[in-house]
C-alpha cells in the first residue's frame, strides 16, 4: 500500500508537469503568433499612414520627378526601403531608384490592386536578400489612377516579435528547469523511500537476528543433552536390539544437523568482532583443505605461492573458505582448485569447481539469508561468507553457469588496519 501511494504521488507530479508544459506551450504559441500579427498590423498601419500622406503630397506637387528620391534622402519617414508609382499597365512612373523609372513590372499583387482597386500588402525579398513589407495602395494623382508601392524595413516592427521570442525562450527555459527539478525531485524521493525501506528492512532483520541468536542459544543446550543421551543409549544397546539403535542413529544425525543450524544462526546473527593477526595464506588454505579431507570423493588442489603473508582475521577467512568449499562439495564437484595471488595492494583468492553450477536466478540470490536450493540446507552458508568478507574489508563475487561449474573470487586487503 505504501509503495502504491508513493507511485501515485510520482504519477500526479508527472501529470502536473505535463499539464504545465502543454499550457505553457499553447501560451507560447499564441504569444508568438499574436506578436507576428501585431508586427504586421503595425507595418500595415505605418504604410497606410505614409501612403495617404504621400497621395496628398503628390497631388499638391506638379514636379514629381525627384520627390521620391528626396523623401528617401531627407528621411522624412523612417523605415522606408523604397517608393514607387505605377500606371495601369504596371509601368514604373516614379521610383526612389531613378534607374528603375520607365520599366514595366510583372507582379501579381500589383496587377491585383490595379484590377480591383483594393489595397494589398505582402512580404517580398529584395535583390540584397532583405525581406521587406510592401503595401500596394491605389491613388488618384492629378485625376489619374495610379498604384503607389511603399516598401518598409521590417526590423523596427520586428522588435515585437523579438520580444515575443525572448519571452517564449524564457518560458521554454522555465519548463526545462521544471522538468529537471521534477526529475531530480522524483529521483531524490525514490532514493529516500528506498533508503527508508532498507532501514526498515535492516531493523526487521536486526530484530530477527536477535531473536534467532536467543533461540539458537537456548536450543543448543537441550539439543546437546538429547544428542549425548542418544549416543549413550546407542552404546548401551546390544546387537539383538538393532532396530532401536537405528532410531538412535536418526536422533543423533538430526541433532547434529540442528546443532549445525544453531551454530550458523549464532554466527550470522551476532555482531562480527575482527581480530587482526599476521599469517601465511598458504598455511591457512592448507589447514582448511586438511579439515575437509573427510570428503574422499573430491580432489582439492592448491596453487598458491609461498610467502604470501597478510594481516587480517584468520578465523574469519578460514570460515569463509570452509563455507565456500562446503558449497562446492554440495554441488557434487569432483575437482576443486584454489588459487591465491597479489592484486595491487590486495589478495585475490579464486575457488573453482566443476559442480552443477548456478542459474542466473540462483546466482543473484546466493548471498541472501535463508535462500537455498538444498533439501536440508539452512540458506546461511553463503550469507555468512558475504557478511564475514565485508567485515574484513573485502568483497566476494560469483561467476557461474548451470552445469558448467562455479568460480568464487574473494578480494581482501593485504593489511586490515
Amino acid at each position: 500500500m505504501h509503495d502504491t501511494h508513493i507511485r501515485g504521488n510520482y504519477f500526479y507530479l508527472i501529470i502536473v508537469i505535463i499539464f504545465a508544459t502543454i499550457v505553457t506551450a499553447i501560451s507560447a504559441f499564441l504569444i508568438y503568433r499574436n506578436s507576428i500579427k501585431a508586427a504586421e498590423d503595425s507595418l500595415n498601419l505605418q504604410a497606410l499612414g505614409i501612403a495617404v500622406s504621400l497621395e496628398t503630397s503628390l497631388n499638391n506637387s506638379y514636379d514629381l520627378k525627384n520627390i521620391f528620391k528626396e523623401i528617401i534622402t531627407e528621411s522624412k519617414w523612417e523605415g522606408i526601403a523604397f517608393i514607387a508609382l505605377y500606371d495601369k499597365n504596371s509601368m514604373t512612373i516614379l521610383h526612389s531608384n531613378e534607374k528603375l523609372i520607365g520599366k514595366q513590372v510583372q507582379d501579381r499583387n500589383l496587377k491585383k490592386v490595379i484590377d480591383t482597386g483594393i489595397p494589398s500588402h505582402a512580404y517580398i525579398t529584395l535583390g540584397t536578400g532583405e525581406r521587406v513589407f510592401v503595401l500596394d495602395f491605389p491613388v488618384h494623382i492629378h485625376n489619374s489612377e495610379r498604384v503607389l508601392r511603399l516598401a518598409l524595413h521590417t526590423y523596427p516592427a520586428q522588435g515585437i516579435v523579438r520580444q515575443a521570442r525572448l519571452h517564449v525562450s524564457g518560458m521554454a527555459f522555465i519548463i526545462a528547469v521544471l522538468w529537471i527539478v521534477g526529475y531530480f525531485f522524483v529521483r531524490a524521493s525514490r532514493y529516500s523511500d528506498e533508503l527508508r525501506m532498507k532501514m526498515a528492512e535492516r531493523e526487521r532483520f536486526a530484530a530477527i537476528g536477535e531473536m534467532a541468536s536467543v533461540l539458537a542459544h537456548e536450543i543448543r543446550n537441550p539439543l546437546g543433552s538429547i544428542k549425548g543421551f542418544a549416543q549413550y543409549l546407542k552404546e548401551q544397546n546390544t546387537d539383538d536390539r538393532r532396530q532401536g539403535t537405528d532410531f538412535l542413529d536418526i536422533i543423533v544425525s538430526e541433532s547434529k544437523r540442528l546443532e549445525a543450524l544453531t551454530e550458523d544462526l549464532l554466527m550470522y546473527a551476532k555482531p562480527v568482532e575482527v581480530k587482526c593477526e599476521d599469517f601465511d595464506v598458504l598455511d591457512l588454505i592448507n589447514e582448511v583443505v586438511k579439515s575437509m579431507q573427510s570428503h574422499k570423493n573430491v580432489d582439492i588442489t592448491v596453487s598458491v605461492h609461498e610467502g604470501i603473508k597478510i594481516k587480517s582475521d584468520s578465523t574469519k577467512l578460514k570460515q569463509i573458505l570452509m563455507n565456500i568449499l562446503q558449497n562446492a562439495i554440495d554441488a557434487e564437484s569432483k575437482v576443486i582448485d584454489i588459487k591465491a595471488d597479489f592484486m595491487n595492494n590486495k589478495i585475490a583468492i579464486l575457488i573453482s569447481d566443476d559442480g552443477c553450477g548456478m542459474s542466473r536466478e540462483v546466482r543473484e540470490n546466493a548471498f541472501k539469508p535463508f535462500f537455498t536450493t538444498k533439501t536440508k540446507g539452512t540458506g546461511l552458508g553463503l550469507a555468512i561468507v558475504d557478511k564475514l568478507t565485508k567485515a574484513i574489508g573485502g568483497e566476494v563475487e560469483i561467476k557461474s553457469e548451470h552445469q558448467k561449474g562455479t568460480v568464487f573470487k574473494i578480494v581482501i586487503p593485504k593489511n586490515l588496519i
